[in-house]
């Protein structure tokens, strides 16, 4: 509902853009939105205009960036909440850039960065020395420069999308983050492979011949606790996101108990949530697209094809919840047969049966929502109208049965004061308490919830000391 929505909005009737205002992720030049709005407020605040006698292009957009970046702090004086809105606006386009705000270099030497430290500074720059036109010029840490627009050429860019991913692996320096996603094929290969990562060139991955030409030394090895071929069959899953869902989870499910038992790695869980969890292209109302030629080979028509309107998981859930539920059920049931009475962070069964749970109850909200939007009488979201209510509720009660008869045993004899002294475990194991209850509404917490959610949480308060250390799950093969 808020993606059609803002859609609406930016959208005209016969679908042509409106302005749109602060779109740093485009350039670091005000588009024709901000100076549009830098006017109107000209106008309110009875600020002088000096495009007023000279309509020029370059005139009004050397305004706009003087006044939006404070360089003239005309505006920022009278509306300070101006400038908090733009650095909101600047944060989070660029949390979702794949940029990194600091220079390694500089984050050596300055490891443990203050609040203030993120302060942005801005001021303006030109072009160039034969263009004179302003741009904005973005500061922190130590004055890096956080601009993280990627220049290339947008007819390019139609035939090659991936040509703007690889751009993050090309360049030279470790300032720039891989793609964001962490199911994403190249990034698993580029960062799992002890080969790869010592490499300069990286290995492009996005179809399935890929992955079959990749030798041994290439293949991610997880801490060898999956075998070559269970490794490039589970790559070789990632290639497909719109069917990867059932495939992966009846991967770990079904067949050699060894690969339910390389869950307990943490590279693998990161893998296999943003397989499950990351929502994946969105569909537009409007979007009216139908596949014309088999094989698709334009690789944006072909995910524009495959998005879907509400999320991969929901749509799942929707259009075949056997498969999804019937393997977080039985990964669920299995890994609580592998418990052998008490929580070691280094054997199998403990991080194996936290990482079950975890998943179990994340999938349990996804179908809970999903329910509470399908109830009978109401009219249904777009992209949950065929959901089978009934099964979906049934799924729902199996996995809460497994949580509350099984899971929560095992937990609670986990953290027996009179058998554990790892306050660190202890710790641990309490959070998963609080987890299982997670999507308990008000009406649903009894007496049982309750407590534990108190007694946990104060657990939590006294002993657990957080921590601001940084690292890489994806990398992390323990």
């Amino acid at each position: 509902h808020c993606l059609d929505y803002l859609r609406g909005v930016s959208h005209r009737m016969d679908m042509t853009d409106r302005p749109t205002i602060f779109n740093f992720d485009q350039s670091m030049s005000p588009a024709a939105g901000d100076i549009k709005l830098i006017d109107q407020l000209s106008i309110q605040l009875a600020l002088p205009r000096p495009y007023a006698q000279s309509n020029s292009t370059k005139a009004k957009i050397n305004n706009a960036t003087n006044l939006i970046s404070g360089s003239n702090g005309s505006i920022i004086e009278v509306l300070p909440e101006f400038e908090y809105f733009r650095d909101i606006v600047f944060y989070f386009k660029h949390s979702v850039s794949g940029k990194s705000p600091t220079n390694p270099d500089t984050a050596e030497n300055h490891p443990d960065w203050m609040p203030s430290h993120a302060t942005l500074r801005w001021s303006t720059n030109i072009v160039s020395a034969e263009n004179d036109t302003k741009i904005y010029r973005v500061t922190a840490f130590q004055n890096h420069s956080q601009e993280f627009v990627e220049e290339f050429d947008k007819k390019e860019q139609k035939k090659n999308s991936f040509k703007s991913f690889l751009s993050f692996w090309s360049s030279k320096s470790s300032m720039d983050r891989t793609k964001l996603s962490s199911a994403d094929p190249t990034n698993i290969v580029n960062s799992c492979s002890d080969k790869n990562k010592r490499s300069k060139k990286p290995i492009e991955v996005h179809t399935e011949d890929d992955i079959l030409h990749l030798t041994n030394e290439q293949l991610p090895k997880f801490g060898n606790i999956l075998s070559p071929a269970d490794a490039e069959h589970f790559l070789q899953f990632l290639t497909v996101p719109y069917i990867r869902v059932p495939l992966i989870l009846d991967f770990f499910a079904n067949g050699d108990p060894g690969r339910l038992a390389a869950l307990k790695c943490k590279s693998l869980q990161l893998i296999v949530d943003a397989a499950l969890f990351e929502p994946g292209l969105w569909k537009a109302a409007d979007f009216s697209e139908t596949i014309q030629e088999i094989p698709t080979t334009e690789e944006d028509k072909l995910n524009a094809l495959l998005s879907t309107p509400i999320g991969s998981l929901f749509n799942e859930i929707a259009k075949s919840p056997d498969v999804l539920c019937s393997c977080i059920i039985k990964i669920l049931d299995r890994a609580m047969d592998m418990d052998v009475g008490k929580y070691q962070k280094n054997s199998t069964s403990g991080p194996l049966i936290l990482y079950a749970i975890r998943l179990a109850v994340r999938v349990e909200g996804y179908l809970k929502h999903a329910i509470s939007k399908c109830a009978p009488g109401k009219p249904r979201p777009r992209g949950l109208e065929t959901m089978d209510y009934i099964k979906v509720e049934n799924y729902m009660k199996q996995i809460r049965s497994i949580l509350d008869n099984q899971a929560f045993r095992v937990l609670e004899y986990w953290i027996d004061p009179t058998r554990v002294k790892d306050v660190n475990a202890s710790c641990i194991v309490h959070a998963h308490l609080l987890y299982l209850f997670k999507n308990h509404t008000y009406d649903e917490l009894d007496f049982r919830a309750v407590s534990v959610l108190l007694s946990s949480q104060v657990y939590l308060t006294i002993n657990h000391r957080f921590s601001s250390k940084v690292y890489d799950d994806l990398q992390d093969t323990a």
